[in-house]
């Protein structure tokens, strides 16, 4: 049965006595005088009701009862270390976990890159990664069951997200075409020429932010697109332009996955139109020390990328 008062101040001078052997070294190496000392380790021997030590005038030794107290003790002390060692790392986000949300732009590319990277600096921080669209990305941050989103955004968005965001790449869009269509032959095709199109586009429910983004483009464009039909996945969208549904605009990161029998080419935004990006997002008010890490690692790649 553990001394109610026995603490680890109690212990530190029984390992300091027991390392050096010797009391008035031991009281030197902790601050205190050697009657001090010898007190500490009288009262913690009548507590535990045995002798740590034989002492003479010549010597001191341990007793087999102390030589087995200091074995255990050296690991408390191991572990108390080792607990301060993880607590300082888990302060500065040197440990931790990190809940990353993602969408189909992002997974292409950006966030397997990111992640690499990110894991050779921090191998003790794990991350679990949840597949979901911007909007929900973004309620996820603010209700604080996500740490970090990489969605979409756009310059000129007329609803603030709500959240901070920094673009990471620019991600231009493109038009999605049957390999039959007249213009699956051009390099590239302005906006304006597909006015006349119908037009597959993404839910509601799933494309919030993208849908802004597309009617925007059309509006600078001078034109409101026929919007035919609608899907909540990539593959859906794909499958009903493959089905001569419609074309779809979408994004220039999903270019090297389309459909055999669809053709991916450039549109072509020149003059004022917004901008758009795939972007790492984060609630400002989170308190989770591996974010602002997370966000440091992306900001060193895009300056050693643009350098």
């Amino acid at each position: 049965m553990i001394p109610a008062r026995l603490d680890l101040h109690h212990l530190r001078a029984f390992k300091t006595v027991a390392e050096q052997l010797h009391f008035k070294k031991a009281a030197e190496l902790l601050h205190i005088t050697q009657p001090g000392l010898t007190r500490i380790i009288k009262k913690l021997e009548e507590d535990l009701q045995v002798d740590l030590f034989e002492r003479s005038t010549r010597q001191v030794r341990l007793t087999a009862a102390g030589f087995l107290l200091l074995q255990e003790i050296e690991q408390v002390f191991v572990h108390l270390e080792r607990g301060i060692e993880l607590a300082q790392k888990a302060k500065f986000g040197d440990i931790g976990h990190l809940i990353i949300a993602y969408n189909d732009y992002a997974v292409q590319d950006v966030l397997p890159r990111t992640l690499e990277h990110f894991k050779q600096q921090y191998s003790n921080i794990t991350t679990d990664l949840l597949y979901m669209p911007t909007q929900q990305q973004i309620q996820g941050l603010q209700q604080g069951s996500l740490d970090l989103g990489f969605g979409f955004a756009f310059s000129d968005d007329p609803e603030e997200l709500g959240v901070q965001w920094k673009p990471v790449c620019h991600d231009d869009p493109i038009v999605l075409l049957q390999s039959d269509h007249p213009l699956a032959k051009e390099k590239s095709i302005p906006l304006v020429e597909l006015a006349n199109e119908r037009f597959v586009v993404g839910s509601k429910t799933h494309w919030q932010v993208w849908r802004r983004y597309f009617y925007s483009l059309c509006r600078h464009a001078g034109f409101h697109p026929n919007s035919v039909q609608e899907a909540s996945t990539i593959t859906g969208i794909m499958s009903m332009v493959a089905a001569n549904i419609g074309i779809a605009v979408l994004s220039q990161s999903l270019r090297k996955y389309v459909h055999r029998d669809l053709v991916a080419i450039d549109l072509d935004l020149s003059g004022q139109h917004p901008q758009s990006f795939i972007n790492i997002m984060w609630q400002e008010s989170n308190a989770n020390p591996c974010v602002p890490l997370f966000i440091q690692t992306i900001s060193s790649e895009l300056m050693a990328a643009s350098a």
